[in-house]
């Protein structure tokens, strides 16, 4: 069986797929736009984080607690706004997690929904260890 269209079907029909086209490059731009802007928001969230856990330890003497860090009224000291915003993505349903292995230690994972020199998508992590002075 053979299908034969006029020519003002066939202009209809490839200005069609040429608008589809488009519109599914227009919508990966936008998506990409926006895992690229929330991952440059978690990564100067990640940052600001480091910071703030610096001041407290200038205070303390010690990093905060795991229980101490999810204390906003404490962790308000130190940070214009606590806690972080968690924005969920594909890659990691969460953003930030907070570890203190002894207290002159910190860990500070976070993950990000695309790649935002220096960090790689996915999960990353800003370490503190005041016990031989090294900051990744």
């Amino acid at each position: 069986m053979t299908f034969f269209f006029n020519k003002k079907a066939k202009l209809f029909l490839t200005v069609l797929a040429a608008a589809v086209v488009l519109l599914l490059a227009a919508l990966a731009g936008i998506s990409k736009g926006r895992s690229v802007s929330q991952a440059k928001i978690i990564a100067g969230n990640a940052q600001n984080l480091a910071k703030g856990l610096d001041y407290f330890y200038n205070d303390q003497n010690r990093f905060p607690t795991a229980v101490e860090f999810q204390d906003q009224n404490l962790m308000l000291n130190y940070f214009n706004g606590f806690p972080p915003a968690n924005i969920s993505s594909a890659a990691c349903a969460e953003t930030f997690a907070y570890k203190r292995p002894s207290p002159q230690t910190y860990q500070l994972n976070f993950c990000l929904p695309a790649d935002f020199a220096p960090y790689h998508r996915g999960w990353n992590a800003i370490t503190k260890n005041y016990e031989s002075g090294i900051r990744n």
